[in-house]
């Protein structure tokens, strides 16, 4: 009984029970009562109101009884019916009602995702609001609910919608942004589990279901819970072979776990399908580090560097080679490359200064430690190293 106010559900209920007993009572069969389910709110005071009545039935009766739910709505009026019989009864007609007097749910629609695509996440909202409250697209209505609230970072007002939306009618990209909002809200476990169970949905598309795949391993990665990143990712390389991305993804997980062969292997694979995947290239340089092979991660580094320099951890990890190998110009240019994209660091300016004046660059090694000391007047190493950069610069004089 959508969209009835209280007063005519009852009157409607009132009606279908004395007109079943009318019919039912030349066979003996008693209506015990018709009563009315809230149509609308929380999905599971719903359905606890439906067990609820029938439980009721059940207590108050026989044991030869039986329990329906009828669902009713008023009839249209005979003479309405006449007006607009000449009338095309379709929800393509552009105006906020039908001929029928039922909201156009799906010309309101197209106007709240027009209004949410400029921004407009209120008036978006409410449009929805009324679609939902009609009773009509009801599944529709909650996902856009949802991506308004999102839009507008309220994000367990959004979380609600999501889950109410996929309870009424479960889609892949529903499960799909609930996952990523609860990614956003830092429960990666929860959105892993969320997107699992979308997987069990008929008819997802390849393309989409290797995207779930992927996402799932990733937050079960974050989750510390290798076994099932594992799974997903093997299911997403069933899907896409030569995905770099996953292999990648799967090497950073064996090199975490520590199986360096199998970390090593996958890094390789990935690199083989894209020689620019710098992730795999960090990663190979990882494993070489890792075997003691110090001038192949030097090298690995080097070149993960060069296509995509904003890597912290591989940036520390070149310097250190260079260090240990006593090869210092590469990782000295990298390293000056990253400080001008990098926020101010007082180690990487360190570590700067000495590559520096290893390579004999004195002016450079002086004009960097004291950009150092500006930052940090106390750093000991850095006075120390001005020390030795003035003895050294006198000697040559």
């Amino acid at each position: 009984m959508s969209g009835l106010t209280p007063d005519l559900a009852k009157t409607l209920g009132e009606a279908v029970g004395e007109a079943l007993q009318s019919q039912l009572k030349s066979k003996n069969i008693d209506v015990v009562e018709v009563v009315p389910i809230p149509s609308h709110g929380d999905r599971m005071v719903r359905l606890r109101t439906i067990q609820e009545v029938l439980e009721d039935f059940e207590n108050s009766t026989t044991d030869q009884s039986a329990s329906y739910i009828i669902h009713l709505k008023p009839s249209i009026a005979q003479a309405t019916a006449s007006k607009s019989a000449s009338v095309p009864q379709t929800e393509e007609s552009d105006g906020i009602y039908l001929p029928t007097g039922k909201l156009n749910s799906s010309y309101l629609l197209k106007n709240a995702e027009l209004l949410h695509a400029s921004g407009e996440y209120t008036l978006a909202r409410n449009i929805y609001k009324a679609i939902l409250q009609s009773g009509e697209k009801t599944g529709y209505a909650l996902a856009g609910i949802a991506r308004a609230y999102e839009a507008e970072g309220k994000l367990e007002d959004a979380r609600i919608n999501y889950e109410e939306a996929i309870a009424y009618l479960p889609q892949a990209d529903w499960y799909q942004n609930l996952g990523s909002l609860l990614i956003r809200m830092g429960k990666d476990q929860s959105a892993a589990e969320v997107m699992e169970r979308s997987l069990a949905l008929k008819d997802i598309p390849s393309s989409v279901r290797y995207e779930l795949h992927k996402a799932c391993g990733n937050c079960w990665t974050r989750s510390g819970r290798a076994l099932e990143a594992e799974r997903h990712y093997q299911s997403a390389l069933k899907i896409n072979p030569s995905a770099d991305e996953i292999r990648a993804n799967l090497g950073a997980l064996y090199l975490k776990t520590g199986k360096i062969a199998d970390a090593r292997k996958h890094f390789q694979d990935a690199v083989a399908s894209n020689p620019r995947n710098d992730k795999a290239l960090s990663g190979l340089g990882s494993c070489a580090l890792a075997q003691g092979e110090k001038r192949a991660a030097h090298d690995y580094f080097a070149k993960a560097l060069s296509i995509d320099l904003n890597n912290a951890t591989a940036v520390f990890y070149l310097v250190k080679c260079a260090y240990e190998m006593k090869s210092y110009a590469t990782a000295a240019r990298i390293v000056e490359d990253y400080i001008d994209i990098a926020p101010v660091n007082t180690s990487l300016l360190y570590s700067l200064a000495g590559l520096q004046f290893h390579l004999g660059r004195m002016d450079q090694a002086q004009a960097t430690t004291t950009r150092l000391l500006d930052l940090a007047p106390d750093h000991t190493g850095a006075k120390d190293l001005l020390h030795m950069i003035g003895k050294y610069s006198g000697a040559l004089r």
